[in-house]
């Protein structure tokens, strides 16, 4: 492993699409946590992402993988990194944030991702 996610474990917390684009690539275990609202999956989505909206998070805990890398993401990043904190204090360490959400995606790596 390059050192992406160190021991699965890494003190950066955001990735840009680009870099997680790469990691992508050598690994076929990341979990992608998209927690935005359901009208904005009907807009776009990425495929094969786990949908938990943001405010079905502390109902959804025991469904996410503590044992596996979360990349979280939302439309923007913001409401993302706010997940991201209350997953950390319940006891979930290898979560980390797309930063600039979906429309970064979009601009970066998809243009086929709708922005909005």
């Amino acid at each position: 492993m390059n050192g992406f996610f160190k021991n699965n474990l890494s003190d950066k917390q955001d990735y840009t699409p680009l870099e997680l684009v790469q990691e992508m690539e050598k690994r076929k275990d990341l979990i992608m946590l998209d927690v935005r609202e359901h009208s904005e999956i009907q807009i776009c989505h990425l495929k094969d992402a786990m949908h938990v909206p943001m405010g079905q998070i502390p109902y959804k805990l025991a469904d996410l993988p503590k044992n596996k890398d979360l990349i979280v993401f939302c439309h923007m990043g913001v409401r993302s990194k706010h997940v991201i904190n209350y997953l950390q204090k319940n006891g979930f360490s290898r979560v980390y944030n797309l930063a600039g959400g979906i429309d970064r995606w979009s601009v970066e790596v998809d243009p086929k991702v709708q922005r909005y």
